[in-house]
């Protein structure tokens, strides 16, 4: 867990107001991209249960009582790539059918932003290649 300051600026004319952040942090998400990657990669490519993926990505150890034994939030991430929200490229040029179930696309949009990671000798496995593609799938 890492605890981001940003910048926020106001216009002087209309009032708006502006946020800086680092290129790793999402707009509106607790989690970087590399570990939305890493979650969705470890649960539909490696198979890992829910459970034991929020284990080794959620950096908060308790969760509260509603939230025993599940985590909702990756189904969130697959909704907002869907929409165009996250990793946007990755579902306009990689579409999935419309009848695949939430681990398939999970592995899926995994799989595609593996194929963002620079090349390396001896090729790591497919979910370190999610964690190091995120930053260029962005």
């Amino acid at each position: 867990m890492r605890e981001v300051q940003v910048r926020r600026y106001r216009c002087r004319v209309c009032g708006g107001t502006c946020t800086v952040v680092p290129w790793e942090v999402t707009w509106r998400r607790l989690y970087s991209v590399a570990a939305m990657a890493w979650a969705l990669a470890l649960w539909g490519l490696v198979g890992l249960g829910m459970e034991a993926v929020r284990r080794l990505v959620n950096p908060w150890g308790h969760t509260g009582a509603s939230e025993a034994g599940r985590w909702r939030t990756p189904m969130r991430w697959l909704r907002a790539v869907h929409q165009g929200q996250l990793l946007a490229q990755v579902h306009a040029r990689r579409p999935w059918p419309p009848h695949w179930r939430s681990r398939q696309v999970a592995a899926h949009v995994a799989s595609v932003v593996a194929g963002y990671a620079p090349p390396a000798a001896p090729s790591p496995p497919l979910n370190v290649l999610a964690f190091l593609g995120a930053a260029r799938a962005q």
